[in-house]
Order: C-alpha cells, then sequence, then structure tokens
C-alpha cells in the first residue's frame, strides 16, 4: 500500500516537472521569437534613411542611432551616442529652452509634433519635421522617447516659393487694376482738357457770329464791323483744328514731324486769338518780343496751346485781384545762342512757394475751380519738345511761368535746314 502511495507521488511530480518543462520551452520560444521580432525592427529602422530615427532615455541623451540620422544630421553612431539632442537646435532655440519643452510637451499630451530649424554637424542648418513620444515601462513609469525627424527643407522652399508666387500675382493684379484706372482717368483727364482747351475758340466762334448777326441788322449794315467777326470765327475756327490737330500728334504713337517755326508769329497768333479777352477782363498787355529770333524746331499747334493756356492761366489769376492793376506781359528772348526763352509774367495774386512744385501735378490746381490738368499737359509738350518749362513766385506780386526752346541745329555752313525733321 505504501509502494502505490509512492509511485502515485512520483507520477504526479514527472507531471509537474513535465508541464514545468513545457513552459520554460514555450518561455524560451517566446523570447527567441521576441529577440528575433527586435532584430527584425531594428534592422528595418537602422535600413531607414529618409527619417532620423533615434531613442533618447527621459533626459534626452541619446541610445540608439538610425542610417537617416547619420544622413540628415552628419553625425556617426560613435560620436552621438550619450550626447543630450538639444546640440541639434539653434542657439536661440537651446537659450528659451525648446528641447525641454518639446520633451515636458511630449509627456503630458502624449506627443510633441512641430516644424523649425535644426542644425547639422557642420553647422549647417534644415527646416525638420519632428514627432517625440514618450516610452513607457511595464509599470507605467517614463524610461524615455522615440524621436522621428525628417527633413523638409526642399518642401518649405517650394512652399515659400509658391506663396511668393501668389504674393507676386496678387502685386501684379493690383498693378494691373491700377493701370487700368489710370488709362480710365487719364482718358477722362485728356477728355477734359480737350474740351477745356477747345472750350476758349468755341466761345469765340459763337461770340463772333451773334456779333455778326448783330452787325448784319443794322441800318445801314455795317459790313466792315461783320467781316471783322467773321474772320475771328474763322480764325477761332483753324485755332480749334489745331488744338486737335496738337493733341492727336502729342499723345500719337510712332515718329511724329515737326516743323520750323518762328516762335514769335507763333506768340502773336495766340495773343491775336486771346485780344477780345484781354479787353473784357481789362488787361494791360506788355509783349517783348525779341527780333530776328532764330526758328525753333516744334508743332506749331502744340506751342499755341501752352502759350495760350499760361495767358489764360494768367488772366483769370488777374480776375482774384480787383484793386490791382492787371498787367500781363509776354516775353521772348536768345539764351546763350542756343535756346530761345518766352515767359508770360502778371500782377495778379502770386503762387504759395510752397505750392511751386507741385503745380505741375496732376489734378493740382491753383484756381479755385480748375481741374489741374493745363500746366501737365504744357509741361508734357514743351518736355516733348526737348524744352523745360518753369514757374516762379514770391507769392505776393504775380507768377511767372517761362519756358525754354532749343533752337533749330545748323549744319556745318551755319544754315539751318528748311524741311520738317523727325523727333
Amino acid at each position: 500500500m505504501i509502494a502505490r502511495r509512492d509511485n502515485s507521488r512520483v507520477a504526479d511530480l514527472e507531471k509537474q516537472v513535465s508541464e514545468l518543462t513545457d513552459e520554460i520551452a514555450a518561455a524560451r520560444e517566446a523570447e527567441r521569437q521576441a529577440l528575433h521580432s527586435s532584430a527584425q525592427f531594428a534592422i528595418l529602422v537602422q535600413s531607414i534613411k529618409e527619417y532620423a530615427i533615434y531613442m533618447m532615455d527621459n533626459a534626452g541623451h541619446i541610445i540608439s542611432w538610425n542610417g537617416g540620422a547619420e544622413r540628415i544630421k552628419g553625425y556617426s553612431r560613435d560620436e552621438i551616442i550619450g550626447r543630450h539632442f538639444s546640440r541639434f537646435y539653434t542657439e536661440a532655440d537651446r537659450k528659451s529652452g525648446l528641447p525641454t519643452k518639446a520633451l515636458r510637451q511630449a509627456v503630458v499630451e502624449g506627443k510633441f509634433e512641430g516644424e523649425g530649424w535644426r542644425v547639422r554637424k557642420d553647422g549647417s542648418q534644415f527646416w525638420a519635421s519632428v514627432v517625440i513620444h514618450p516610452i513607457y515601462g511595464s509599470s507605467r513609469t517614463l524610461i524615455g522617447f522615440a524621436k522621428v525627424t525628417r527633413d523638409i527643407t526642399d518642401r518649405r522652399h517650394a512652399q515659400n516659393m509658391l506663396e511668393q508666387k501668389n504674393k507676386d500675382l496678387e502685386l501684379f493684379a493690383a498693378r494691373l487694376q491700377r493701370e487700368r484706372d489710370d488709362k480710365l482717368m487719364n482718358a477722362r483727364a485728356i477728355v477734359a482738357v480737350i474740351a477745356h482747351e477747345v472750350r476758349q475758340p468755341l466761345t469765340a466762334i459763337t461770340a463772333g457770329g451773334y456779333a455778326a448777326q448783330r452787325f448784319l441788322k443794322m441800318v445801314p449794315p455795317e459790313h466792315d464791323q461783320t467781316q471783322n467777326a467773321l474772320e475771328r470765327i474763322v480764325n477761332a475756327g483753324h485755332r480749334t483744328s489745331e488744338i486737335i490737330d496738337g493733341f492727336r500728334a502729342l499723345f500719337a504713337r510712332g515718329v511724329q514731324k515737326q516743323k520750323l517755326m518762328d516762335i514769335n508769329e507763333t506768340i502773336r497768333g495766340v495773343l491775336k486769338s486771346l485780344s477780345s479777352d484781354l479787353y473784357a477782363h481789362h488787361v494791360e498787355l506788355r509783349a517783348e518780343l525779341t527780333p530776328n529770333l532764330p526758328p525753333v524746331y516744334g508743332n506749331r499747334g502744340q506751342l499755341q496751346q501752352v502759350i495760350s493756356n499760361l495767358i489764360v492761366n494768367s488772366i483769370e489769376a488777374m480776375e482774384t485781384t480787383p484793386n490791382r492793376s492787371r498787367v500781363l506781359l509776354v516775353r521772348s528772348e536768345l539764351r546763350d545762342n542756343k535756346a530761345i526763352a518766352v515767359g508770360v509774367k502778371d500782377s495778379g495774386p502770386g503762387i504759395d512757394k510752397n505750392r511751386l512744385d507741385g503745380i505741375f501735378t496732376t489734378f493740382v490746381s491753383t484756381k479755385q475751380h480748375g481741374m489741374g490738368l493745363g500746366l501737365v499737359i504744357s509741361r508734357m509738350i514743351i518736355d516733348y519738345h526737348g524744352g523745360k518749362l518753369t514757374a516762379s513766385s514770391d507769392g505776393k506780386e504775380g507768377a511767372s511761368f517761362q519756358f525754354l526752346l532749343p533752337t533749330a541745329p545748323v549744319d556745318k555752313d551755319g544754315i539751318r535746314a528748311g524741311e520738317t525733321i523727325a523727333t
């Protein structure tokens, strides 16, 4: 009976030993498989070249290093193991505590993600996309961090280039809109100037027509006066055509032709056409035209427009000073045998010195109801003729406008050609 009991105990022990042996074998197989999996994972991580993948202890010291990390950051495994990962940050980021903040955020939020400049071993910088994950042990104790870094410098450059292109497109679109608005404004300005310049001869035509009707209705009819009125109408009609032709030439594209002309003759023609205006506004005219001036090359209608504009401006300026004598001085003279100066001076209130520089700017006028276009067009015309238009005033005793025109060139024999020339 005792022997039977001993045999039963032995069988139980053999069974327990067999089960323990199986458990040990299973554990060893699991460990072998785990080691095999870990080895495969390590090989996989090491083979990745596009990403820097490495492990750090809980203080941020590097404990593993893959081939991608060596390629991107420039450090070999032996150089970097045991070093703190903050060496990859810029000095400014290190001073601001960014490495420590990144680890803290990874612990608190379970992950840290960000982009920024990182530093390679050789000191060069690259734009990095970074992800940091905390690693915990079996008891939920923090044992370290896993960090993945990707070099996205090319993507950032492409993004910056795209943003710059978008900004350039926005600027280009805004410039096109401004140019469109400017063209519309310029078109309106040109129409306004033409209307302004044409209004004067049209007014003369209307006044001449009424005068002719009145003279013909007299008993007996005043034929001589009627003839004079009709001549004024014809002259004003020619003046209107010259104004329009002058504008057409000023804004035309391509080669334009100018003719040899006598500036004094042009001045006299303008004074004659404005004689009724001078008389109506009680303006005393003083014309001091130097005789025998050399000719200039120019567009007669355009230069008439400039002279007429300056004289009309002077007449209107003197109208604001009823208690002062109204004197208009128109002069012409030769300067250094190279240029002819034409001046128009009035006895009006003058122009504030602080405003002189701006009177040749579009839509800036010295008159209460002026459009600020006449002087702009006048300067444009004089510039087109190779000259210069200026203004001066002390702000008290009238204003003076003067333009210079180069005299017509002469050949080696001192003879000026009479034909038209292209400019």
